[in-house]
């Protein structure tokens, strides 16, 4: 199946970046939104883009909609905005009628199981799977490709394929909750806030600490920042849920304080930082007032490197074993999608020394300093 004519629904930052490369990359792009105010904001967005380019000629080659009608004759079509269950639900029961009997439905799939939205919303269940685009969407070159035990070979390779020709790689995994990156986050986040809970660290030291052993950009408090406290609360509660509750991926306390404060990050300008113009220009004042022991116990870089891998390698060896998930794959997506030199399992295997499990004296078990 070749696929050349592309429906994106919905105009947010998602949807918008990844018309942009289609249509840099040939492809014919209608993209819908309900709302036409947005819909012109994400096509000024793209028009700009491509005279900045050097490539005008390329506008003849998408247009916005507002006509679900206008998805006849599309070879696949991806669901890029955010909605709820009910939403998503009365949406795809206005496509499918417009839907050729041959078209991909591509379902926008990071952290919610895609089973579950075939169901509920009477998918075509040989031809849809899911697609989650790591942010920022124009440059992050990782999409996960998600299959259920229905998806047919031959879609899933044609929507493979049209990844790879816009400059993606696409990592194939098996439908399940949070996927590889969402899933392998949350042990990541999760640890992080439980040694800022225990007083090993400050958010800028925990990071610190994370960045200059691992050599990633990021530390887990400035990813929680950037993807959003809310967004990543959210992914956690429902991973959590949708996993059974274990004890390991529990919510943190902490993280939903900030939340109910509106306080979610760079896009608030205050969530574990204070952002100004997009830089971190101090930490949130009110931390010593949400963590009792804020800080009040020094921890040497390896040992803060250690309990914050140490989760991660165990969740991607459950999640390895849970959908039969090779190790390339996991690290693939891992280095791709959270911006890491190495996967967990290089990590684990090149200093295996720092995450050895210490033995908690009775001192760390007190509730005092």
């Amino acid at each position: 199946m070749e696929i050349n004519a592309v429906g994106i629904m919905g105009s947010d930052t998602t949807g918008a970046g990844a018309a942009e490369l289609f249509v840099k990359n040939g492809f014919q792009v209608r993209l819908y939104d309900d709302f036409k105010d947005s819909l012109g904001v994400a096509l000024a967005k793209i028009s700009w883009s491509l005279k900045l380019a050097g490539r005008e000629e390329l506008l003849a080659n998408i247009e916005g909609v507002q006509d679900l009608s206008k998805f006849n004759g599309a070879d696949i079509v991806i669901e890029a905005s955010a909605r709820s269950a009910d939403e998503r639900k009365l949406f795809f029961a206005k496509l499918r009628p417009h839907l050729d009997s041959r078209c991909v439905v591509a379902a926008r799939c990071s952290v919610a199981p895609l089973s579950e939205l075939i169901e509920y919303a009477e998918l075509p269940k040989d031809r849809t799977l899911g697609f989650h685009f790591i942010d920022p969407v124009r440059s992050n070159q990782l999409v996960e490709v998600v299959r259920t035990d229905h998806t047919s070979d031959e879609y899933l390779e044609a929507a493979a394929g049209l990844l790879r020709k816009i400059g993606k790689t696409p990592v194939i995994t098996k439908d399940n909750p949070g996927q590889i990156v969402e899933r392998l986050s949350r042990p990541f986040i999760l640890a992080a806030l439980r040694l800022l809970d225990a007083g090993k660290g400050y958010p800028h030291e925990i990071d610190a600490a994370f960045k200059e052993v691992s050599g990633a950009a990021m530390g887990p408090f400035e990813m929680a920042d950037f993807s959003g406290l809310d967004t990543d609360c959210a992914a956690t509660e429902a991973i959590h849920a949708a996993l059974g509750s274990p004890e390991r991926l529990a919510p943190s306390a902490t993280q939903l304080r900030l939340v109910q404060y509106g306080q979610l990050g760079r896009k608030a300008t205050i969530g574990f930082y204070i952002y100004e113009d997009g830089r971190i220009v101090g930490e949130n004042p009110i931390l010593p007032n949400l963590v009792k022991y804020l800080g009040l116990k020094k921890t040497f870089k390896e040992e803060l490197f250690g309990d914050l891998m140490r989760p991660v390698v165990e969740e991607a060896k459950l999640l390895a074993a849970e959908i039969m998930a090779s190790e390339y794959d996991i690290e693939t997506a891992v280095k791709l999608g959270l911006g890491w030199p190495k996967g967990p399992f290089a990590y684990s295997r090149d200093l295996a020394h720092l995450l050895e499990k210490k033995k908690v004296s009775e001192f760390d078990k007190l509730d005092t300093f």
